[in-house]
């Protein structure tokens, strides 16, 4: 169990450059960004939905949480050593009306394909004034195929939330105009051959370097934006 959390801590947490690929790194870096913005927050009973491997939960973890509970599909290829606490059928969270403080659904919504379903059934397990924190994103290759169906706006985000029932919602770039860049141009990197990478990487590794570090996150959402993916904070 000690390699398996050392394992997920690298992969998720210390972000550790020789075991990701460059765009799983940009990507996770700016899930741990937004990540650490709920942290303080966190109390009570949390609920992290479509958990995976659980790559959060010790990261998260504090004195004012008093259970930390992971659903998920049926075993699949993540579970073979980190378990979830209870399995779903996708449709019904196996909890009560009304029953966490916190849900977090960190890179799940665009696999849902029926939206308002989901966050509907997520209202129902939240308590009276708890919170959805969500990350969602835009630069992505598909992914899971064929469950995968959305790259949101935060404007179709705002209409999904209201259309639920949820009181308030403040939804932020996981990263600005030149995150979207970054990201992007990784991505093309690693599709070229592995004997040309070797010429270009320290031209890569450059431009994106500046990319990330002249980054600006506080942008409007209008026309001509572009953003790397979305996260935000929503109230029931």
């Amino acid at each position: 169990m000690i390699k398996v959390k050392n394992t997920i801590n690298d992969l998720f947490i210390n972000l550790n450059k020789e075991k990701l690929p460059l765009s799983f790194y940009l990507i996770r870096k700016s899930l741990l960004e937004a990540v650490k913005e709920v942290k303080p927050f966190l109390h009570g009973d949390v609920l992290d939905l479509a958990c995976g491997i659980l790559p959060y939960k010790n990261f998260l973890m504090n004195d004012k949480i008093n259970k930390y509970i992971g659903v998920d599909l049926e075993p699949t290829e993540y579970h073979n050593s980190v378990k979830p606490d209870y399995y779903w059928d996708g449709k019904t969270i196996p909890l009560g009306d009304a029953s966490v403080d916190f849900v977090l659904a960190t890179e799940f919504l665009e696999h849902y394909f029926d939206t308002s379903s989901i966050l509907t059934e997520i209202n129902r397990v939240l308590k009276p004034g708890g919170i959805l924190f969500f990350t969602v994103p835009s630069v992505w290759p598909l992914h899971e195929v064929p469950y995968d169906y959305h790259r949101f706006t935060p404007y179709a985000l705002e209409m999904h939330f209201k259309n639920t029932a949820y009181t308030s919602w403040d939804i932020k770039p996981l990263g600005g105009f030149n995150y979207y860049f970054a990201l992007s141009f990784a991505l093309r990197y690693e599709k070229i051959s592995t004997s040309k990478r070797k010429f270009v990487k320290p031209f890569v590794n450059f431009v994106i370097k500046l990319l990330v570090r002249k980054d600006n996150k506080k942008i409007s959402f209008e026309n001509g934006q572009l953003y790397s993916g979305l996260y935000g904070f929503v109230t029931k």
